[in-house]
Order: C-alpha cells, then structure tokens, then sequence
C-alpha cells in the first residue's frame, strides 16, 4: 500500500533529502498511523496534530488505507502572554 506523506517544520529532516517536506511511502497492508510515526523515526511526543485525509486525528492504531495523505505536524512553541 502506499501513501503520500507530508512533514512540517523539523519533522521534514525524517524523510530523504530533496524530499522538500513530501514523500510517497511503502507500508504493509492494514498499516496504522503509529506504524508510519514509526517508521518515520518520529517520537509520538513530536507527532502533535496528524491529519489524514484532512482530518485531525488522535487515534493513532487507525489503519491507513492505499492512498490516503497524511500530515504530520510537530508541537508549536511560541507565542506572548
């Protein structure tokens, strides 16, 4: 099955160079969203919003399915009081 991945800010270094933050991945069939956080090498502290097909997503054991797109964004710091 494959899937097209997105990563944001730090993240991008996961994949390979020249990648410019996107990339299409292999994954075994009934893949989940923790399976490709951890296949990626991310720490699932650093996956802080996951999108799949658009929509945000905290259920990382969701099987993925041939052909969906998932972003992955890292915490945001920032920001005054």
């Amino acid at each position: 099955m494959r899937v097209s991945i997105k990563l944001f800010a730090n993240l991008r270094k996961k994949l390979p160079k020249g990648s410019m933050g996107k990339a299409t991945l292999d994954l075994v069939e009934q893949a989940t969203i923790n399976d490709l956080i951890h296949q990626l090498d991310i720490p699932l502290d650093l996956a802080q919003m996951v999108l799949v097909n658009g929509e945000q997503t905290r259920e990382f054991g969701q099987a993925l399915t041939d052909g969906d797109q998932v972003s992955i964004f890292p915490p945001v710091a920032g920001g005054s009081e």
